[in-house]
C-alpha cells in the first residue's frame, strides 16, 4: 500500500521564512530512517502558497478562474509531502508519528494512494 504524508504549513514559512534548521535535520533523519528500511518513496518540500496558483469554479457551467496565491486558509495548505509504501495503514502511522517526534507542532495527514 502506498501513502501519502501531507505536513500542513504554518505562517512563518507561509511568509517565506525558511524552517527551523534543528528540525529540518530531525526530519532528514526520519527521512534516512525510512529509506535505510525501504518504504520511502518520495519526499519534497513545497513552497509558500504566494508561488503558486488555485484554479477555482465560480458557478456551475462558469469558466474556471485562476487566482495566483497567497491563500488565506493557512491551516489548509501544505509545506511538504512524502510517499511510502508500507503493508498497512498502521505502519504508515508509525512513520506520520516519527515524524511528528522531529516537529511535533505540524499536523500530519495520512492518505492512501489509489492503485
Amino acid at each position: 500500500m502506498r501513502y501519502m504524508l501531507l505536513h500542513k504549513t504554518n505562517d512563518d514559512l507561509e511568509a517565506g521564512n525558511p524552517p527551523d534548521p534543528a528540525m529540518l535535520a530531525r526530519a532528514d533523519a526520519v527521512l534516512e530512517e525510512m529509506r535505510q528500511a525501504g518504504v520511502l518513496l518520495a519526499a519534497e518540500g513545497l513552497m509558500p502558497s504566494s508561488r503558486g496558483a488555485r484554479i477555482t469554479f465560480p458557478a456551475p457551467g462558469e469558466q474556471p478562474r485562476v487566482v495566483d496565491g497567497p491563500f488565506a486558509e493557512t491551516k489548509e495548505l501544505i509545506a511538504g509531502v512524502s510517499i511510502i509504501r508500507v503493508e498497512s495503514k498502521e505502519e504508515a502511522v508509525h512513520w506520520a508519528l516519527r515524524f511528528a517526534e522531529a516537529d511535533p507542532n505540524t499536523p500530519i495527514d495520512i492518505l492512501e494512494l489509489a492503485d
